[in-house]
């Protein structure tokens, strides 16, 4: 299922790829779970119910991102977190959970940011999110100063269509320890992911940490 978000370059864009996939095959899944254990009759009642409660999810999650959307800069978290009680079941309350995350990020609030992907961490059964959700989770645990712990999460990310982001940020993360080498190292790591799309920010960071790396090899070393 990985395969559904390559050729997407923003997350944004897999994270709608996820959606997509998830909304024309969701349903399938779940019919193919059960339908070996169910009877005729239980089998319909099932889908029946599983039909509804999706439609409902469906409904309270695009109501909750009106309410939410149309608020702009003054969004409060309350009602999505609220969402996410309510349904904690449904696949809804995964996508309301990284816009949580996402919107406590823009507030700076990133020990919320934090606490809420680490729970998706323990609580997504999607496998395609968990990139996604390592990578946002990395990223907060950076601003958090973190750095140990970022590259732990981001060890977990082997999705290709998230390896060049992964490393880039390796590389972020091994410069603020002063480790230019491995730095280097991981930003090579991400152009080679990249596939010949490279992100223009990180061409700037490969570039000027090879300057500085032939600078400090070339400076006269003077005597005491």
């Amino acid at each position: 299922m990985v395969d559904i978000i390559e050729g997407y370059e923003t997350e944004e864009q897999q994270v709608d790829a996820i959606k997509q996939w998830w909304k024309d095959n969701g349903n399938t899944l779940m019919i193919g779970a059960v339908v070996g254990l169910a009877g005729l009759w239980g089998w319909r009642f099932y889908n029946d119910s599983v039909v509804e409660g999706q439609e409902k999810a469906s409904q309270a999650y695009s109501d909750m991102l009106v309410q939410f959307e149309s608020q702009g800069s003054d969004a409060d978290l309350d009602n999505v977190q609220a969402f996410i009680t309510e349904n904690g079941d449904s696949n809804y309350a995964v996508l309301a959970s990284l816009l949580l995350a996402k919107e406590a990020v823009v507030q700076k609030d990133f020990t919320l940011a934090k606490t809420q992907l680490v729970q998706l961490q323990g609580q997504n059964k999607y496998a395609p999110l968990n990139a996604l959700i390592n990578l946002r989770l990395a990223r907060v645990e950076v601003e958090l100063g973190q750095l140990t712990d970022a590259l732990s999460t981001l060890a977990l990310i082997t999705e290709a269509g998230f390896l060049a982001k992964a490393e880039q940020i390796k590389g972020t993360v091994y410069l603020q320890q002063g480790d230019v080498n491995n730095a280097r190292i991981a930003f090579q790591s991400a152009i080679d992911a990249s596939k010949g799309r490279i992100d223009p920010i990180l061409q700037l960071q490969f570039d000027d940490i090879a300057i500085a790396v032939e600078t400090e090899a070339t400076e006269p070393v003077l005597g005491n």
